[in-house]
């Protein structure tokens, strides 16, 4: 009988490959869809299952190597997150997706991120992690080559990081299962407090932390490892860019909170800790406050909207990782938290961005204006997003980045208070650009004839926007499943109410209070409120001429001052570091070639010689 797991796992897959070979209009579009609706049913049922039995195991021999999968309850929370965003990506696609060749490599990737999810060993992990990886890189080498190069090399950085750590752990474990690597290093932690010889030391133990963050860090698109995220977001299908950013991102989270389940005992006591955060906690935290700050101000100067939401989700990964570094229950609930609320209204918004792209061929604000009109369902879609992203109450958005504060704060750390709110400021000023310029003001003429959301769109739009709603509204929903990864009341309260014994946060009081607000102020505009036209010309230059080489009006360099003033520090990129290291490295292989590599088989020769005495002085 083939194990849930296995269909969970392999059913997009499957899917996938039907579609490609068949690749008939209509036909592919009906399975791909299916392939991603099963994973999805199975794990709602297997909610009922959890309640009763602590996980669902299954394990297979390949190579002569075990590999193992296991859902349990937080597994289960990132494989609904990969369920319910990579179902909306899937119908999105139906309206954007050209040939089979998308769906294949759409649904290889959701079958990688499941691997990934439900793998309960060091091997099945890697595996469909570079399932993921390979599949992802396809979409968007589809696209624009020099992207897709930028992300592989990354990308493979990452995996040989991986790798290595890998192998460090089961040279000196023996095991690749996470059950027990998580027992041998916690046994090593207590060799070490008893005094007696460990089986790593502390330096070897920085260098596997280090290999597993940087690996993570780049799938995440952690600074400085994001430079991948903006090419690769804006070069593939966007209806696919709701699965890439709001699932695949979520393995290098998922990545993160591995390395808490089976290196935190050792790291805690190889490192100690920074008043209640441990040290290695810290680190993530800190590089997770500077993502936040980065992606935002980048985000900000962005004109092109596709990048606009790439540098954004940066940003907003980096909340994630402040909470996960943090460390505490309430921080890693609040995490994941955020992790569900980026991956629904994220999602939600590079659906919106493949709809305004599928519609208008635009992608710049210049080239934008008045859609509302023209596009209703979508602009509906647009406004719950917007809330959510920016988080004002009573949107989902709001509740994770409570939660993130108040973890923080609580640990009185400051700093990383004050990051996180500089990140919400900075979002909310780059969407009010993106409000504005898509969507209101005056309408190109060429866009007059722009058509709403088809219908794929606008249904998978409208889940994830229900979900940003009634996950705000009723908070109490994802906060006990939260509960139940730990086995306690992290967060009290109930379905409607958040309570944290300091601070307490009533989702329907709020929206009580909103709907009654509206109304009031839906009564005075209707009285008879005053409205004026503003001209184009009217700008916030403050008596500066209007010209085109410094016109900032919202939909053309409007954060320009920002830029002239961040100019010194936008000099420093690490792309272009990145580019040069790479640079570099050409010139050194050429280098070589020339004179090592050179034809001349008498040198091979000496060549073979030194080998063969180096060998022998070493006793080989």
């Amino acid at each position: 009988m083939i194990s849930e797991l296995m269909i969970i796992i392999f059913a997009p897959l499957l899917a996938g490959v039907l579609a490609w070979l068949v690749d008939v209009k209509g036909i592919r579009e009906a399975v791909s869809v299916v392939g991603a609706a099963i994973p999805l049913a199975y794990l709602i049922q297997a909610h009922q299952t959890l309640s009763s039995q602590p996980s669902i195991q299954y394990s297979v021999v390949l190579a002569g190597f075990r590999l193992e999968f296991m859902l349990y309850h937080l597994s289960w929370i990132f494989a609904m997150i990969a369920g319910v965003v990579g179902f909306a990506a899937v119908l999105g696609m139906v309206s954007t997706a050209k040939d089979g060749y998308e769906w294949l490599f759409a649904l290889m990737s959701l079958t990688g991120v499941y691997g990934v999810f439900l793998a309960d060993d060091l091997m099945s992990f890697f595996i469909f992690w570079e399932v993921m990886t390979f599949a992802s890189f396809m979409m968007v080498l589809k696209h624009s080559r020099k992207a897709s190069l930028k992300y592989f090399l990354l990308s493979v950085f990452g995996a040989y990081a991986m790798l290595i750590a890998i192998g460090l752990i089961y040279a000196k474990v023996g095991a690749l299962d996470f059950s027990s690597v998580q027992q041998a290093f916690y046994q090593d932690a207590m060799r070490g407090v008893l005094g007696t010889d460990t089986l790593f030391s502390r330096n070897e133990m920085m260098l596997i932390f280090g290999l597993f963050l940087a690996a993570f860090g780049v799938k995440a698109g952690m600074f400085p490892l994001h430079v991948w995220a903006p090419d690769a977001y804006s070069e593939t299908n966007q209806s696919y860019t709701a699965m890439f950013s709001g699932v695949l991102s979520k393995a290098g989270v998922y990545g993160m909170l591995v390395i808490y389940i089976l290196l935190g005992t050792k790291l805690m006591y190889e490192f100690g800790r920074i008043g209640a955060v441990p040290k290695f906690g810290y680190v993530i935290a800190f590089l997770g406050g500077i993502t936040i700050i980065v992606g935002g101000l980048l985000a900000a100067l962005q004109e092109d909207i596709r990048k606009l939401f790439a540098y954004s989700s940066i940003s907003q990964i980096g909340y994630i990782l402040v909470g996960i570094g943090v460390g505490t229950a309430l921080s890693i609930e609040a995490a994941i938290y955020h992790a569900i609320s980026h991956a629904l209204f994220k999602g939600l918004f590079f659906l919106i961005v493949a709809t305004v792209v599928l519609r208008t061929g635009k992608t710049e604000f210049k080239d934008m204006g008045g859609l509302a009109e023209k596009m209703p369902v979508t602009f509906a879609m647009a406004f719950v997003a917007i809330l959510s992203l920016a988080g004002i109450p009573p949107l989902v958005g709001f509740t994770s980045k409570w939660l993130i504060f108040e973890a923080v704060i609580h640990q009185n750390m400051p700093i990383l208070g004050g990051m996180i709110f500089f990140g919400s400021a900075i979002g909310f000023v780059y969407l009010i650009r993106f409000t504005y310029a898509v969507w209101f003001g005056q309408r190109p003429t060429e866009l007059d004839d722009t058509k709403d959301a088809p219908l794929p769109l606008a249904i998978a739009m409208g889940i994830l926007a229900l979900l940003n709603v009634v996950f705000g509204i009723a908070p109490g929903i994802v906060a006990g499943e939260l509960n139940r990864i730990f086995g306690k009341d992290v967060i009290q309260g109930t379905i409607w109410e958040l309570n944290l014994g300091f601070g307490r946060y009533n989702g329907l009081f709020i929206t009580i209070w909103l709907v009654v607000g509206i109304i009031i102020a839906g009564i005075i505009y209707f009285l008879g409120a005053k409205v004026r036209r503003v001209p184009v010309t009217d700008t916030y230059q403050a008596g500066n001429p209007v010209t085109m080489e410094y016109n900032l009006t919202i939909r053309r360099n409007f954060f320009l001052p920002l830029k002239e003033t961040l100019a010194f520090w936008l000099r420093m990129s690490f792309d272009r570091l990145y580019q040069d290291i790479g640079s570099w490295i050409e010139d050194l292989a050429e280098t070589m070639r020339n004179y090592i590599y050179n034809g001349d088989v008498q040198a091979y020769a000496w060549y073979l010689a030194v080998i063969l005495i180096i060998l022998a002085l070493w006793g080989v």
